[in-house]
């Protein structure tokens, strides 16, 4: 068995064989060269994987069970991009551009999403809508589809428009620009014009008074300046009235009223009939005011009983007494009555005086008054 030798610095037989000696110090200097450069290739890659590994929101908005597969197909198409795709189901975004890009802001600025992806639907197309709001552009691309054909040809349709939407993305993601710029429109503001003040609505009147005939019924007292408490008794009025002018004809009776004194006791009482007219100073559907005049007979029966033996009383008798009447009077109508008051005094022409015959010569008893106030209140009835 043939065995070679070989010494460092000597000769080999069987031809030459040799190493080449590196200096240490060389040899850890490019050691570190190849460390650096090995550490810089870990750094750079590593920065790119981070830089391409932070992922951004997109938000789909379907309306429809065709917008939901077309989401699905979307998720598949990206599901190796950095996006997070979301899906927000809803109505449709609007009907006019504007409006549509309104509504597509808010959705961005409510799901924090960079894009907001919505379709319309043609009766041979499908139309995508991208939107970025930070930089106010949005891309529109129409997909042709045809909704009346088979199964297989609207599934095409889909995943071609699932594959525009990853392209868009990946330029997006690559910092590229997409879509034309949007023209904010002018804000317009409301204008708030103040609500109309409320309308009032006054109660009903009742209706004006009109032409007809009317009854009153009531109480009327006199002062004939010697009764205690007057001359008092009812009262009744049958009478016309037309627009501001009525007439009455006026039935009165008084009850008895009793006058006393050492000798005799003497029993009167006044009654009358007679006739009245008045024209409205202020005439409304409730109220009446107004002023007249009457004319008639007054009659007052006396009655003496005598209170001592010596005294000799006269018959009974009724005495005639003509009067004439001036009145104010006041209505206030509230239905289908009305209560009227009023206030005159009877000048009268005859007023009887009360005495004694003694020697031939008459004493004087009781002087009634010529002018009797007198004052009546009644319900009328009628003219309405």
């Amino acid at each position: 068995m043939q065995q070679d030798s070989c010494f460092q610095g000597g000769p080999c037989s069987g031809g030459f064989h040799g190493r080449v000696s590196v200096p240490p110090a060389l040899s850890r200097a490019l050691a570190g060269v190849i460390r650096f450069l090995l550490v810089c290739s870990l750094v750079a890659w590593g920065s790119a994987g981070v830089a391409h590994a932070e992922p951004w929101a997109a938000v789909v908005r379907t309306s429809s069970p065709g917008d939901e597969d077309l989401a699905s197909r979307i998720l598949g198409q990206v599901s190796d991009l950095p996006v997070v795709l979301r899906v927000s189901p809803g109505p449709s975004l609007g009907g006019n551009d504007g409006e549509q890009w309104r509504t597509a802001v808010e959705l961005a600025e409510s799901l924090q999403a960079r894009v907001v992806l919505w379709f319309d639907r043609e009766p041979e197309a499908i139309v995508l809508h991208l939107a970025e709001p930070a930089t106010r552009r949005l891309f529109v691309r129409r997909i042709q589809s045809d909704e009346r054909r088979e199964t297989l040809g609207r599934s095409a349709s889909a995943e071609a428009a699932a594959l525009v939407v990853r392209s868009a993305l990946k330029a997006l993601e690559a910092g590229s620009q997409l879509g034309e710029p949007v023209v904010p429109e002018p804000r317009v503001e409301p204008v708030v014009t103040p609500p109309p003040p409320p309308v009032v609505v006054p109660p009903p009147e009742p209706p004006a008074p009109t032409e007809g005939w009317q009854l009153g019924v009531g109480w009327q007292a006199a002062v004939d300046g010697h009764s205690p408490r007057g001359q008092q008794g009812p009262q009744v009025a049958v009478g016309w009235e037309g627009r501001g002018l009525r007439a009455r004809v006026l039935l009165l009776a008084s009850l008895p009223a009793r006058l006393s004194d050492a000798y005799t006791r003497v029993t009167l009482s006044r009654h009358a009939a007679g006739v009245a007219g008045d024209a409205a100073l202020v005439s409304s559907a409730r109220f009446r005011l107004g002023v007249g005049l009457g004319a008639g007979v007054a009659g007052f029966l006396r009655s003496t009983e005598p209170l001592q033996p010596e005294v000799e009383a006269s018959p009974s008798r009724l005495i005639p007494a003509l009067y004439v009447a001036p009145e104010l009077s006041a209505r206030w109508r509230g239905g289908p009555m009305a209560l009227e008051a009023s206030v005159g005094a009877d000048v009268l022409a005859g007023v009887p005086t009360l005495g004694y015959h003694r020697d031939g010569t008459f004493i004087v008893r009781n002087r009634l008054w010529v002018v009797q106030p007198r004052f009546s209140l009644s319900v009328v009835l009628g003219s309405r």
